[in-house]
């Protein structure tokens, strides 16, 4: 086994982290690892924040003393353990000796073929995981291993940026053939300006283990409450009907009805969750619906999504101010328009106040030297971290999962507004201070005194 002397970026060590977290709680088990073999050591490179975990990042052992990954490493092949205590194979193995007793791990290799590790779940109990799950860890292998390559891309694009830089400084020197270099110089920075862009969308693209992960914990719990609600149903139906053969007293047919409202009640709560969350990852791809293009009164438009959406803001306790002059008209697609508000709405709604803290969320516009309109949606919440800034509109991307966050909504919105709407969004904020999201919108209209002829709802 060659030793990988590759820097892991900090920003896939997190999206790792993130991966294993997901991945311990979808397998149930205390340790979820990611392993880089060393030298003479393997190294715990990422361990899932679980209780009842005993392994910590940074942590090496010494190979060769019968550790589970040993086996994977040098078989290059996945490895079942369902109980080593039954096993006199694994009596040495130094993971036994803290009670990881079961083991399902493969291995994880470089773009070259060279072993970087293991990506592994392990469980203090016997645990014959089944095909699904096996089915799943290897599609969290081929993620990280996809992200191997985008590592490997950025050292080289790293090496080439320095290269590059070398040769500025040379033709620098060389008066005389100036002109020259910079053309040459400029050829090579276009090229290397598209690489990176490149990269940075195959960086976005690569999120297999994320969707996994995301639509298997969102749609788990929603499913799960329906599943349980539905047995419990059927049991008292059949115990309703044995019941009734005896003959049936008021108390039991009050307690009977009693079981039915609540179980139906739960049914209906966890499957309108399930559907609102299908529903938003069918809005990934652009309503052709919302493609419809007229002329609009922006102010009149604006106010008829704050109405639909009333209910929500009134029980989320925030005010939302709009702002906006009403002699602004958009030759634009109002429907694609509401649902990029609809979404911004619902994400400051959901992650700008928290531990019942109240605000204000704000929307204005206002005409730009362009022939457009620049519209604002600013709110006096928490505001979004620094290091997440970037990655607010990536698909998936979310700080709420399992809390009702599906990552969707910011990415929908940008969608629509870089298709349907032909404009641009951008986003800025500061810990503490809030976040305004500014929208570019083209083919904006003033209507004379504010009484042009057009359609005011959305």
């Amino acid at each position: 086994m060659a030793y990988q002397s590759h820097e892991i970026p900090e920003n896939f060590l997190a999206k790792w982290q993130d991966t294993t977290n997901v991945m311990a709680d979808i397998f149930d088990v205390p340790a979820g690892l990611i392993m880089r073999v060393l030298p003479s050591q393997i190294e715990v490179l990422v361990s899932a924040h679980k209780p009842g975990n005993p392994y910590e990042a940074d942590e090496k052992a010494k190979l060769n003393t019968g550790l589970y990954c040993e086996t994977v490493m040098a078989s290059r092949a996945l490895l079942h353990v369902p109980n080593a205590l039954h096993d006199p194979h694994w009596e040495n193995n130094p993971d036994v000796a803290l009670n990881m007793v079961s083991y399902l791990g493969l291995p994880l290799l470089w773009p070259d073929d060279e072993v970087f590790g293991t990506i592994c779940v392990l469980d203090n109990k016997t645990r014959n995981f089944r095909d699904k799950y096996v089915e799943l860890l290897w599609e969290i292998k081929k993620s990280i291993e996809s992200d191997f390559k985008l590592i490997e891309q950025q050292e080289r694009l790293l090496a080439s940026n320095a290269e590059l830089l070398a040769a500025i400084a040379q033709q620098k020197s060389d008066a005389a053939k100036l002109q020259q270099s910079n053309e040459q110089l400029n050829l090579a920075l276009s090229t290397l300006t598209r690489m990176q862009a490149e990269l940075l969308r195959s960086e976005k693209n690569a999120a297999l283990g994320s969707l996994v992960a995301g639509v298997s914990h969102e749609l788990n719990t929603p499913i799960g409450n329906s599943l349980m609600a539905a047995s419990t149903l059927q049991f008292h139906v059949e115990e309703f009907a044995g019941q009734m053969e005896q003959g049936l007293t008021r108390g039991q047919m009050r307690e009977f009805v009693q079981t039915v409202h609540q179980g139906s009640d739960i049914l209906m709560r966890s499957l309108g969750q399930a559907a609102k969350l299908v529903g938003s990852f069918k809005q990934v791809a652009v309503d052709q619906a919302s493609m419809s293009r007229r002329s609009f009164n922006l102010a009149a438009t604006v106010d008829a999504i704050l109405a639909a959406l009333a209910p929500a803001i009134r029980d989320s306790g925030q005010q939302v101010r709009s702002t906006i002059a009403p002699d602004i008209v958009l030759d634009s697609c109002p429907g694609a328009l509401g649902h990029v508000l609809s979404n911004l709405l619902d994400n400051a709604l959901q992650h700008a106040f928290v531990d019942g803290a109240s605000g204000c969320i704000s929307i204005a516009a206002e005409p730009d030297t362009g022939q457009g309109v620049v519209l604002r949606v600013s709110d006096d919440g928490v505001g979004i971290p620094q290091a997440d800034l970037g990655r607010v509109f990536d698909p998936f991307f979310t700080t709420r999962l399992g809390h009702g966050g599906s990552g969707l909504g910011l990415h929908i919105a940008y969608n629509l507004v870089t298709t349907a709407l032909r404009g641009s969004i951008e986003v800025s904020s500061a810990p503490g201070l809030g976040a305004c999201f500014t929208l570019t919108l083209p083919q904006l209209t003033l209507a004379p005194g504010g009484n042009a002829a057009v359609d005011s709802a959305a």
